[in-house]
């Protein structure tokens, strides 16, 4: 699945997280991990505040990445299920992931929003 977040504002993310969980969803809880494709890093944080009205169907979180501040590009990312509540990839396995795939990140916490249209073979950037 492919999936793009912005940097600096809230970006409501579809993904299908229950049809693959297997702990109880009342205790479980989700890690996301992004991992840069051009820098070789990764960043770790909890998915919270599903606003999924069907959750049989796909799930609905909010992301905002500000307090990161990540380079834009290009992200691997996993998203695990697990039932603590500490913020660590320690003792999860490939069995425990329920979403991967490519993230686009646009935008830098600390810029305003570039809004880009392209119209054929001409690019125009409205600042």
């Amino acid at each position: 699945m492919m999936i793009t977040i912005a940097n600096y504002q809230n970006t409501l993310v579809p993904m299908t997280l229950e049809e693959k969980t297997t702990y109880p969803l009342t205790a479980t809880t989700y890690i996301m991990e992004l991992e840069s494709k051009q820098l070789n890093n990764e960043t770790i944080f909890f998915l919270t505040g599903d606003t999924t009205l069907n959750v049989e169907r796909y799930n609905y979180f909010p992301i905002n990445l500000t307090p990161y501040d990540l380079p834009e590009g290009t992200y691997n990312y996993k998203v695990y299920q697990t039932t603590g509540g500490t913020l660590t990839l320690s003792g999860l396995t490939t069995n425990d992931v329920v979403e991967s795939g490519l993230a686009t990140l646009y935008g830098s916490g600390t810029t305003t929003p570039t809004t880009y249209v392209a119209t054929g073979q001409t690019e125009y950037v409205f600042e």
